[in-house]
């Protein structure tokens, strides 16, 4: 209980709840209608898709100031590459946000443009954020395993004493590595996901709802997870 208050209590942590259930709905509805369920419990659960979907558009109203305001700190990070990521994954996405508040406003009669071709531009910027995080999230793990100089931890041991170790003392190598960079790891996770939802949406991939859904709902955790223990987020993302 105190985790669904400390979750909720944050417009962030409601905003990844409600991504959840979005996500999860998506994955329902579609296992039931590709089993011939009743037709009206697959109505309700679209519906439940919707209205969550709608609900963090208007939680997120506004939303891109603030994107772009932290895009301009990210300017000040020294390292070039993290800078240059970060930078580009932080505009990207307040123009993401900007182009899902016209489709919002749009959606709702209060302005008239095409709201298919705001869409595919939002999620293209969508796409470009999440290419960014991923390029960031590539040079953190370079970094890592170039900086590290355990023996345990170091990928290149494993490898050459793979034949010499059983199965079991290689995975517990890798989950010794796992839990030493659990940021960086929960950041590929989430981004890994999330790149298959805007490619699907632009036509790059062919994924059924149902896999969009599985993609979305992951990912929702793996962000709640950073909500729920601050540590496990990547700094500065």
């Amino acid at each position: 209980m105190d985790i669904i208050i400390k979750v909720n209590n944050q417009s962030n942590g409601r905003d990844k709840l409600a991504r959840l259930i979005q996500y999860t709905s998506r994955l329902v509805w579609h296992q039931l209608e590709s089993r011939h369920a009743n037709k009206y419990s697959v109505d309700r659960i679209k519906s439940l898709e919707n209205t969550f979907s709608t609900f963090r558009k208007v939680l997120r109203l506004g939303r891109c100031v603030d994107i772009f305001y932290i895009a301009l700190n990210t300017m000040s990070i020294d390292d070039p590459i993290i800078r240059t990521s970060m930078t580009l994954s932080k505009v990207a996405h307040g123009l993401f946000l900007f182009a899902d508040h016209i489709v919002w406003l749009t959606k709702s009669g209060f302005l008239k443009t095409d709201a298919d071709s705001w869409n595919t531009t939002a999620y293209k910027f969508w796409l470009l954020s999440i290419i960014a995080n991923l390029v960031r999230d590539v040079y953190e793990i370079m970094h890592i395993l170039d900086i590290n100089s355990s023996k345990l931890l170091r990928p290149s041991y494993l490898l050459n004493n793979a034949l010499k170790t059983d199965f079991y003392t290689r995975l517990k190598h890798m989950q010794t590595f796992l839990n030493c960079h659990q940021d960086v790891f929960i950041d590929t996770l989430k981004n890994s996901c999330d790149i298959f939802i805007p490619l699907t949406a632009l036509g790059f991939t062919r994924f059924s709802p149902s896999a969009v859904g599985a993609f979305g709902a992951i990912s929702s955790i793996a962000a709640l997870a950073t909500i729920v223990k601050p540590l496990h987020k990547l700094a500065s993302s």
